[in-house]
């Protein structure tokens, strides 16, 4: 079966983290621990005044959830778990869960985006992230000469890998706090991997071993015809109006969502004749250059059935792509296209 048969098989659905504060950010001294949380407290407090928008964070009932566990995901035991360094490296390590806290701690605000996320759908979210650099381990392991890949290996037979380069960047993490909590199970507690600029699959949960390698390597889902690169394409979406919806004649808002992995987001149109013509839209200012952004546009609602459309241009000032394709195997791309009832 096709990817998204098997992960709907799964119990694929919408599930929770816990949005919230008062965690004390280990490694951060007092007055960054005071800014962090104002900046904090401003960031869920950010919102677009247009009903049926997403929060610029997302609450803990609406953050997605993608497995591929048929029976469950694993429970492990914080106190017990261990994660080793091992392969091309000078000193093989095993480090518990206060080993990773104990070193510098980084707090980031970080869009996921599943790479079965359809045009226009919502297997996209975001949150505040804190966790260890996973360049500190490696520096600490030693790497040696010539490796190319780092590999992650999960409690449940999940792996995959990203290049040595993007593992030592300094936003790739070891996350083991969300929202200002402990890393939720079903998000991969005790520890889970953030790389930036990449599809979910390359962001692997309840890791227990991250293997230094001299060569190329394919993990779970590039073994089943999914790309090993999994960089995020340009993305936009609308939230407001909901296709099928009915809007009165006259002057409407309309807003969504874009997102360009850690591009950033440069522009976004829209246009409420199917294509024919754009308007640039407002954009709402990002939480960092590696989330979302939020969008809105006033329209004129005229005609019994209008299609609106959206289009983003990254960071770099390369257009959203246009041209239709599946998600397999490397994301879908593609504009998405609302119709509504002028009342």
């Amino acid at each position: 079966m096709d990817r998204r048969t098997l992960l709907k098989r799964a119990g694929l659905a919408s599930a929770g983290l816990l949005v919230g504060g008062g965690a004390a950010w280990r490694g951060l001294d007092l007055l960054g621990q005071q800014a962090l949380s104002i900046a904090y407290a401003g960031a869920l407090r950010q919102s677009v005044d247009l009903p049926g928008m997403p929060p610029v964070i997302t609450p803990n009932d609406r953050f997605y959830k993608v497995s591929k566990n048929t029976f469950g995901d694993p429970a492990l035991d914080g106190n017990s778990w261990r994660l080793r360094v091992t392969g091309s490296v000078a000193n093989g390590l095993e480090l518990d869960l206060n080993a990773i806290k104990s070193l510098p701690a980084v707090q980031q605000y970080q869009t996921l985006e599943c790479i079965d996320n359809e045009v226009g759908g919502d297997l996209i979210s975001t949150a505040q992230w804190t966790g260890a650099r996973l360049a500190d381990v490696l520096t600490q392991a030693g790497v040696n000469g010539g490796a190319q890949r780092v590999v992650f290996r999960c409690e449940d037979g999940y792996s995959d890998s990203i290049p040595l380069e993007k593992a030592m960047e300094p936003t790739t993490l070891l996350a083991y706090e969300m929202n200002g909590e402990t890393l939720p199970q079903a998000h991969g507690f005790p520890v889970r991997v953030l790389s930036p600029n990449l599809y979910g699959i390359k962001n692997p949960k309840w890791v227990t071993e991250i293997q230094v390698i001299d060569g190329d390597y394919r993990g779970f889902w590039q073994q089943r015809g999914w790309t090993n690169d999994g960089i995020i394409k340009t993305m936009s979406r609308i939230d407001v109006p909901a296709n099928g919806s009915t809007v009165a004649n006259g002057q409407q808002r309309i807003g969504g969502l874009a997102f360009a992995g850690s591009r950033g987001i440069q522009s976004v149109e829209v246009s409420a004749d199917g294509g024919n013509t754009w308007s640039t839209a407002t954009l709402a200012p990002a939480l960092s250059n590696l989330t979302w952004v939020l969008w809105t546009a006033d329209w004129t609602a005229q005609g019994p059935m209008p299609v609106l459309a959206v289009r983003a241009t990254d960071g770099n000032g390369q257009p959203q792509p246009t041209q239709v394709a599946p998600s397999l195997p490397d994301g879908v791309s593609g504009i998405q296209h609302v119709t509504v009832r002028v009342s």
